[in-house]
């Protein structure tokens, strides 16, 4: 008797050829399926990083600096605004760079136009000595100033002959900037007051929030490629904040500034008062900084702090955040 058995039929070559690509091919789709989103949430956490979102919760950029160049500054100068400006001589034959700065303390309040090169005052205006000088700012052709708690400001020629007081409303004046259309105020809280310059009146206000945690005491300000830049007194943090939501984009680290004045012997621990005062050339993009009764006005660079070398959140809030007092 003879078995017959049903053997499997001989699969040809091509149709071996044929499975293999077909395996291939849905290995690679599932490849591609697996990548792409990891791609693209790679893609997502770099803009993260690289971009800030106006989120009241997002996480602020943190950034630290370089000194670039050391320019004098008058050491007797309590510098409460500063701002960049170029001045011109002999029929704009000579031009130059300056600082508009207005200087506090009663008696000792001004307003001037200095050199940027040798920290010479080309010219001054001091306040009446019931006078507090606060912020000052140029909008258009001319200077504002405001004071500390007495409503008053001043507007000036940019010669400085011509002096106009105003009645601010300001309860408690402390930073002042514009961004070519209005005035911009700080006061001691954390609400930032835009103002028309005609008028004194409001028009907008923000509040200022790091994480959902109000910042106050924004004290000299700066407008600086769309961001409102503001050092929180008492401390040696300078806030970049959203100027539609008010939300700290980032912060920026100037700690070290201050120590380096005293280790190159310009100056002793108690002869200096606060980093205070922020400038900005938007013709070359350079940053200034400099403090109150400092020696020294500072070009600095910044920069993202090197891997590792960030400080921790809780760092960032004890440093850069107004301690919990009353005034």
């Amino acid at each position: 008797m003879v078995e017959v058995f049903n053997c499997p039929r001989r699969v040809g070559v091509s149709r071996i050829r044929k499975n293999r690509q077909n395996i291939q091919s849905l290995f690679l789709a599932a490849l591609v399926f697996l990548l792409v989103p990891a791609s693209a949430h790679a893609k997502a956490a770099k803009q993260r990083r690289t971009t800030q979102q106006a989120h009241p919760d997002a996480l602020p950029l943190l950034w630290t600096y370089e000194v670039v160049a050391e320019h004098p500054h008058d050491p007797r100068a309590f510098t409460q605004g500063l701002e960049f400006d170029r001045a011109c001589d002999d029929g704009n034959k000579r031009c130059f760079d300056v600082f508009w700065e207005s200087t506090g303390l009663n008696g000792q309040s001004s307003i001037r136009q200095v050199e940027l090169a040798t920290g010479i005052v080309r010219q001054r205006w001091d306040l009446p000595h019931e006078h507090f000088g606060e912020g000052s700012t140029r909008l258009h052709d001319t200077l504002y100033m405001i004071t500390w708690r007495s409503g008053r400001g001043f507007k000036f020629s940019l010669d400085l002959q011509k002096v106009e007081p105003t009645n601010t409303g300001l309860a408690d004046g402390w930073g002042l900037t514009n961004n070519g259309s209005h005035l911009i105020v700080s006061e001691s809280s954390q609400v930032i007051h835009w103002l028309d310059p005609n008028t004194m009146q409001e028009v907008k206000q923000i509040t200022v929030t790091d994480r959902g945690h109000p910042i106050r005491w924004l004290n000299e300000l700066e407008v600086i490629e769309g961001e409102l830049w503001g050092n929180v007194w008492q401390t040696e943090c300078i806030a970049r904040v959203d100027m539609e939501t008010g939300v700290v984009k980032g912060w920026i680290h100037m700690h070290g500034l201050r120590h380096d004045i005293i280790k190159q012997g310009l100056s002793h621990e108690n002869e200096l008062d606060v980093l205070n005062g922020i400038a900005y050339d938007p013709s070359t993009k350079r940053i200034f900084v400099t403090g109150k009764l400092w020696p020294r006005v500072f070009e600095v660079k910044l920069k993202p702090f090197a891997d590792g070398e960030a400080p921790p959140w809780p760092a960032v809030d004890r440093l850069c955040w107004p301690p919990q007092v009353f005034f």
